[in-house]
């Protein structure tokens, strides 16, 4: 008998796994582990079911990075995670879009519903200041909302233009607020 511990080979195993669906600097999932899980969705619902996707990024994050730095900047991306996951319940897919840029995928969810958890997490991240090197940080977001039912054959990359055309509009219209794609 030849034994062979193979624990190592796990552990980088699942170290890759981790790379190729995880956001480093926030821990939940990446761009392409988001589009992996709605993709799967969207091919399996059926005609009665509805899908929610909320955009969202942090209103001024630049001005934030240029003014403390981007350790700073990181930080806040991690909080701004940290807030969501508290308010998000198991189904929900929540992903780093990219650069101050978040996605939420609500599964079985309506654009008001989407709305009003959007709307919550916006007024969480506003009373839930940022503490980060003795350095207070007020985080406003901006958020577009985009539904759509199976049976219209909308696909995931068009329901995220919606979704951030509703976000430019609530950017456009003062930043910090939610607007629904119509």
């Amino acid at each position: 008998m030849i034994f062979i511990d193979i624990t190592e080979l796990k552990r980088l195993q699942h170290k890759l796994e981790d790379l190729a669906y995880y956001d480093e600097l926030t821990h939940i999932l990446n761009r392409r582990a988001f589009f992996e899980q709605c993709e799967a969705y969207l091919d399996h619902m059926s005609h009665a079911s509805t899908i929610s996707i909320i955009l969202f990024d942090i209103d001024y994050f630049k001005r934030i990075n240029d003014s403390y730095g981007h350790y700073v900047g990181d930080r806040l991306l991690a909080h701004v995670a940290q807030v969501c996951r508290e308010y998000l319940g198991e189904e929900a897919v929540f992903a780093r879009y990219g650069g101050e840029e978040f996605v939420i995928a609500l599964p079985g969810k309506s654009a008001p519903e989407g709305y009003a958890l959007a709307e919550q997490l916006r007024s969480q991240l506003s009373m839930r200041p940022a503490q980060i090197a003795e350095t207070s940080i007020t985080v406003t977001s901006s958020f577009g909302v985009a539904e759509v039912a199976h049976a219209t054959g909308e696909t995931l990359h068009q329901l995220l233009h919606r979704a951030d055309e509703a976000l430019y509009q609530a950017k456009r219209g003062g930043r910090d607020r939610v607007c629904v794609s119509g």
